[in-house]
């Protein structure tokens, strides 16, 4: 099957809007920032199903009526093995906080002393740790997380912050997704590093089955503004004593919005960072 690549560069206000629908229509998601306030957007189609394609040009008409939005460009990739493959070279070994190693799972690395390595295929899923939410959350997870922990995983993508918190020693991870192709590549990575025991995973988001009855010690949210607002009501009733929710995918002009949404939630800020152009929320009960 021959794949095509979607690819629209837009003002960073409006890449929720976007990634809602390359994320509905399409086939994982990519954001890479660019210097004077813009954002590329990329995602997949197999074949250029017309039928996917129509809904994200439409949208990309409408919001275009608006604002200034780049040519939405459609790359033929070749057959899926062919891009694939050519698309794992932009993918190398990346290191994070004190001693979490980054490994695509293509890549050799001999281990050293404290290393603890996350072996990873990100597959069509967003999350590889080189956006900078991903590399905050990364951060944030490793000072958090304590052995025994429970933490919950909203927006879960490749697994990349779930496989984190298992081998920080989490003995229970909840990984929900609402994209059953993101919830997929996840478990076969937690397959691939021998966590599944430890995870539940399922497509959806909170609350729900699979959170019933449990408590967390700490929350992640790596979505975006949008997200945080619809999920951060469910946040308290799932949090632990002392648990604490870290909330991450918010462009900063989106600052505003996302606090409202954690505060009207019941939750207290404890801590705001920055890495380029996007903010990780780390918050508590109020």
């Amino acid at each position: 099957m021959s794949w095509h690549e979607l690819s629209i560069t837009v003002p960073f206000e409006y890449v929720e809007p976007v990634s809602y629908l390359f994320e509905r229509y399409g086939y994982g998601l990519s954001v890479e920032t660019k210097p004077g306030e813009y954002a590329i957007l990329r995602s997949y189609l197999p074949g250029l199903s017309r039928q996917r394609l129509a809904h994200i040009e439409v949208g990309i008409k409408l919001a275009s009526s608006v604002a200034e939005l780049g040519e939405l460009e459609i790359t033929p990739l070749g057959a899926e093995e062919d891009w694939r493959d050519s698309w794992k070279q932009h993918f190398t070994l990346l290191r994070v906080g004190n001693n979490l190693v980054i490994k695509p799972s293509w890549v050799e690395y001999e281990t050293q002393p404290g290393d603890v390595v996350i072996d990873l295929d990100p597959g069509l899923a967003f999350g590889t740790g080189y956006h900078p939410t991903t590399y905050s959350c990364l951060e944030a997870l490793e000072e958090l997380v304590q052995p025994g922990n429970s933490v919950l995983d909203v927006g879960t993508g490749s697994g990349i912050l779930t496989i984190a918190a298992a081998k920080l020693g989490a003995s229970h991870i909840t990984a929900v997704d609402i994209d059953g192709h993101a919830v997929r590549a996840a478990q076969k990575n937690f397959r691939r590093t021998g966590i599944s025991d430890r995870v539940s995973a399922e497509s959806g988001s909170i609350p729900s089955a699979v959170t019933r009855g449990r408590s967390y010690d700490v929350a992640v949210a790596n979505i975006s503004a949008r997200g945080i607002r619809l999920v951060s009501p469910a946040i308290p009733d799932l949090l632990a004593p002392d648990g604490v929710f870290v909330a991450s995918g918010i462009i900063v002009d989106q600052h505003d919005e996302a606090i409202s949404a954690v505060s009207d939630a019941g939750l207290q800020v404890d801590e705001i960072r920055q890495r380029e152009d996007w903010l990780t929320i780390l918050c508590r009960h109020g």
